[in-house]
């Protein structure tokens, strides 16, 4: 027998030596009880164990977080948008009630009166002439047709719906190019004539007599005397006025120009609905 252990080199001895004694170790640790009443080996396990247990936590709750966080930021996302189309469609009525005042003098008359429109996205710009058209991402398929209005988020005149008009798309020419026109007067007193425009963000407001003083910064609606727009719908504000014989020459921004086109509001066809 000794001679048998005699036989094994004296690394395999030392190895055996180390496991054997390990052994006896981990036999003594599992009855020696420690003051928190767990074993010596329970101890030692749990001294490491706990350090992968705590980043085990640690991770589990960094992707819980994101998660929650990620499905949060979602649901804040999904409920602006939401908010956002509300708020388009509070401001359309609000324009819609004040011009029926407008029109009737009478908030009874009006009750039960609404318009409807369908919300787009512009898809294009002419980058040539970027105050003169744009593209959106509705067409005939959701039933745009020709001479459609188009207002801003803010109820604010844009443009009217132009060919070619595609299944999914169309064009919208706004009231700054130099095409067409938008009959108009100043809200104040009622001086009436036509708002045309040159590609750039000012528009002339052409055929104003000047028997009635215009002045800065007045309101521009429209008139619906054209037979294309209808009236009461915001334009602008002017921003300069050059006297001439007889009449005065007076520059518009329109209100859209300030503002982001990216969802703008194409009014369907109205109905009227009287008690």
């Amino acid at each position: 027998m000794n001679k048998e252990f005699g036989d094994i080199p004296s690394e395999r001895r030392h190895f055996v030596l180390a496991a054997v004694l390990f052994l006896n170790l981990v036999l003594v640790s599992t009855h020696v009880v420690l003051k928190n009443r767990q074993t010596l080996f329970q101890t030692i396990i749990g001294f490491i164990v706990s350090p992968i247990q705590v980043v085990f936590q640690k991770t589990t709750d960094f992707v819980s977080y994101e998660f929650k966080h990620y499905l949060f930021l979602k649901d804040s996302f999904n409920r602006y948008q939401e908010i956002k189309g509300k708020y388009s469609r509070l401001k359309y009525e609000n324009y819609i009630l004040k011009r029926k005042l407008l029109e009737h003098g009478d908030a009874n008359v009006v009750k039960g009166l609404y318009d409807d429109f369908i919300i787009v996205d512009v898809i294009s710009i002419d980058r040539n002439f970027p105050l003169s058209s744009v593209m959106i991402d509705k067409g005939s398929n959701d039933g745009i047709v020709k001479n459609m209005i188009v207002l801003n988020e803010d109820a604010e005149l844009v443009g009217r719906v132009v060919e070619p008009i595609t299944l999914l798309s169309a064009n919208v020419r706004l009231i700054t190019s130099s095409l067409g026109g938008v009959g108009a007067y100043v809200e104040k007193n009622r001086l009436e004539g036509l708002i045309t425009g040159s590609n750039i963000d000012i528009c002339s407001f052409k055929y104003l007599v000047e028997n009635k003083p215009v002045f800065i910064n007045d309101r521009v609606v429209s008139s619906g005397t054209d037979e294309i727009f209808p009236s009461y719908i915001p334009i602008g504000v002017v921003v300069d006025i050059q006297k001439d014989y007889l009449i005065q020459k007076v520059f518009v921004k329109p209100f859209f120009v300030e503002k982001p086109i990216k969802q703008l509001l194409v009014i369907k066809k109205e109905t009227r609905r009287h008690e």
